[in-house]
């Protein structure tokens, strides 16, 4: 009796957990859909074409990836899209097994043409241990610049035409920059963060990769 009634429990819990997250998702496609109608922006709930688009972090990793919550706009005549990004990894092992979700809010903008991949992450500890071992870091004519971000390129000279002194100076004091990471990827220029996709957020994220295209030489989409 006692068995059947935690099994009754159980299930009811689980019912119960369903429903509430169903009507938590709803609530957001509502508010997200609100907020897009408000400001310009189109919603769209489901975004299957872009799980795999991209190929640096955070994609490729996992489980039970999908992309959802696709935000989008035009500023003055370029694409700005934003979406939620999620995976799934196992951790831990026996009784200790679990799932753990890994949610990113990515924000892009499109690229006049194709270049090489160039990523460029804010530094700490941890990446500065990594380039103890081999790991890329290019190294640029700022040291200032070199002990704040981390730079990975497939083509040097992209990133040094991209990173030219006037956009090093312009991303040591901008703000945005201390908070973002970034990668030039095929056709596309894009951010990523951990946590839930916020619409002030991404209009804020948005705005930081529509100013580093406007600081691109033209020369380097030619």
């Amino acid at each position: 009796m006692e068995v059947l009634l935690a099994i009754v429990v159980i299930g009811a819990l689980g019912v119960g957990s369903f429903f509430v997250s169903r009507y938590l998702h709803r609530k957001r496609v509502a508010e997200l859909t609100g907020w897009a109608q408000a400001n310009g922006w189109t919603y769209a709930e489901h975004a299957p074409d872009l799980v795999d688009r991209y190929a640096g972090a955070p994609f490729g990793r996992g489980f039970g990836r999908r992309a959802r919550h696709l935000l989008r706009t035009t500023v003055d005549g370029q694409p700005v899209q934003a979406f939620e990004y999620a995976f799934k990894e196992r951790q831990g092992s026996g009784k200790n097994r679990r799932t753990v979700t890994y949610t990113y809010a990515v924000v892009a903008t499109s690229l006049p043409v194709a270049r090489p991949t160039l990523q460029v992450t804010r530094e700490h500890l941890g990446t500065r241990l990594l380039g103890a071992v081999g790991l890329d870091d290019l190294q640029l004519e700022s040291e200032q610049f070199n002990r704040a971000f981390r730079i990975s390129a497939d083509d040097h000279k992209f990133a040094y035409d991209v990173l030219h002194p006037r956009t090093m100076e312009w991303m040591l004091a901008d703000e945005r920059a201390s908070q973002l990471d970034f990668r030039f990827e095929r056709a596309d220029l894009l951010s990523w963060e951990r946590g839930r996709l916020r619409p002030q957020r991404v209009a804020w994220a948005g705005g930081y990769l529509l100013d580093l295209v406007k600081r691109v030489p033209q020369f380097v989409w030619k």
